[in-house]
């Protein structure tokens, strides 16, 4: 079989001829590429210039979520570390790994459950679930906790100067604590099915 001079064998193409590349189609991730960080011109809380920070350097409102959560404070976090330790020794240590299994997936642990706290993943500008809550209590926790024992326990008290109100093990799990009392941020169940889904009933 014979192949005209203009053409290379078995492509059906011209001699320095390049094979374009297809187009990729976007990944899942690419497609919900998070926009925790875009810049925003004002709060919508309290109308004061934002730049790319998560929170509202004035008010504390959390500029990815709706209005009205806001970080909590460091007084509210601070009780609930002692809540926490009071709640594990009360529940024997193992009543508090159950319960704490069980809210993990609702970006709390019990403390949190009791003093309307939740954690939100900055990069998914939403609720942090299961496996990113237990990376964050045991195992940033723990690496922090490393640390702490040998620079005077300093890194536990991190947020009092953090811009974001972050502890150190908040920025290795990419996350923020707010204060959600009326448990907007709960992610729906069928037990708690969220507004939108309550209206079709």
């Amino acid at each position: 079989m014979t192949t005209n001079p203009g053409e290379s064998r078995g492509t059906g193409t011209k001699p320095g001829q390049r094979w374009s590349a297809r187009p990729r189609p976007a990944s899942a991730a690419a497609l919900a590429a998070p926009t925790a960080l875009a810049p925003r011109s004002a709060c919508t809380a309290c109308g004061q210039a934002t730049g790319i920070e998560p929170c509202c350097q004035s008010c504390g409102q959390v500029l990815f979520l709706p209005r009205g959560l806001a970080l909590s404070t460091p007084g509210l976090r601070f009780g609930g570390y002692l809540l926490e330790a009071a709640l594990f020794v009360c529940t024997l240590g193992i009543g508090w790994f159950i319960w704490a299994f069980i809210v993990f997936q609702q970006g709390q642990t019990p403390a949190k459950q009791l003093l309307h706290m939740r954690v939100v993943h900055i990069t998914d500008a939403g609720t942090a679930r299961w496996g990113r809550m237990f990376f964050r209590e045991f195992l940033a926790k723990g690496i922090i906790g490393v640390l702490a024992y040998f620079t005077l326990f300093i890194p536990y008290f991190w947020l009092l100067w953090d811009r974001n109100g972050q502890e150190l093990w908040d920025k290795m799990a990419t996350t923020l604590v707010v204060t959600d009392p009326a448990d907007r941020l709960r992610p729906p169940s069928p037990d708690h099915p969220t507004e939108a889904d309550a209206q079709t009933w």
